[in-house]
């Protein structure tokens, strides 16, 4: 019996990367998922996997930066599997190393993905959950921009690093105001993960990836990540064993976090 036999997850970002192994991860453990993705052919690709597999899920297009579509995304995941037990975030967009010169529309666009589209998740998925008397939201954040940011070129993303900043925040606020009603929320804290969404960040900037990886090596002690990697860190927030874990980020990232990558990069 799988670690999330019977659950109900709806996992948004499940089109590709971290929330595509995510939603498979879950599948194989037994849950029941909804994927939903800006991309509809990409979430519909990753439940077409799943079901192949022999799993269940669905597919759904949403843009988690609007309040009124990720409300009607976890409607849809009630209607479809009569609950949600479990809602992983993990959004990703474009990203911008300007400071001085930072666009406002860039930091709302930033902003509007990670850090309102993380409110809008926890605010649709909680009257669903308490009415269960049950439920745990996760979030993807970073291991390093949401809690001591990077200092050198070219890990300087400061709106990025303000909106992680944000998400973490409110999984803290969130864990306990909603502990009562026996909703769990947490982060997932990803290093340098090998997804198609970070390497074509990279490429946009001019920096290939595999100089970034050598130049960084003595601050991923273990190297870069895989998705899968931080599926299972997902995996683990989500079953019973961490029944009693809440308000917490989960650094999954190699010992990043701890050879403090961001200083190591000059």
């Amino acid at each position: 019996m799988g670690l999330l036999q019977g659950k109900r997850a709806l996992v948004i970002g499940a089109g590709s990367g971290i929330g595509q192994a995510t939603a498979k991860l879950f599948a194989e453990q037994g849950a029941q998922v909804v994927c939903g993705d800006l991309f509809g052919d990409l979430s519909q690709g990753t439940a077409q996997d799943i079901t192949s597999a022999g799993g269940t899920a669905w597919s759904v297009v949403l843009d988690i930066s609007v309040k009124t579509q990720v409300q009607a995304t976890v409607a849809r995941a009630v209607e479809l599997m009569g609950g949600v037990d479990i809602l992983v975030s993990t959004p990703f967009g474009n990203i911008s190393m300007a400071l001085e010169d930072l666009a406002e529309e860039q930091w709302d666009l930033e902003h509007a993905v990670l850090a309102k589209g993380t409110l809008f998740a926890i605010q649709a998925a909680v009257p669903v959950m308490r009415a269960q008397k049950a439920g745990v939201i996760l979030v993807a954040t970073a291991s390093i921009f949401g809690d001591y940011g990077a200092f050198t070129h070219p890990a300087v993303f400061p709106a990025y690093g303000a909106a992680k900043g944000a998400q973490e925040m409110l999984i803290r606020v969130s864990a306990g105001m909603f502990a009562l009603d026996g909703i769990r929320v947490c982060g997932v804290q990803p290093g340098f993960t090998l997804t198609q969404g970070a390497i074509k960040g990279l490429e946009d900037l001019g920096v290939p990836v595999d100089g970034f990886v050598a130049q960084a090596g003595a601050g991923m002690p273990m190297g870069p990540g895989q998705p899968a990697d931080v599926a299972e860190g997902f995996l683990f927030l989500a079953s019973d064993y961490a029944s009693y874990i809440n308000g917490y980020c989960l650094p999954v990232d190699g010992g990043s976090y701890a050879a403090r990558f961001g200083r190591l990069l000059a």
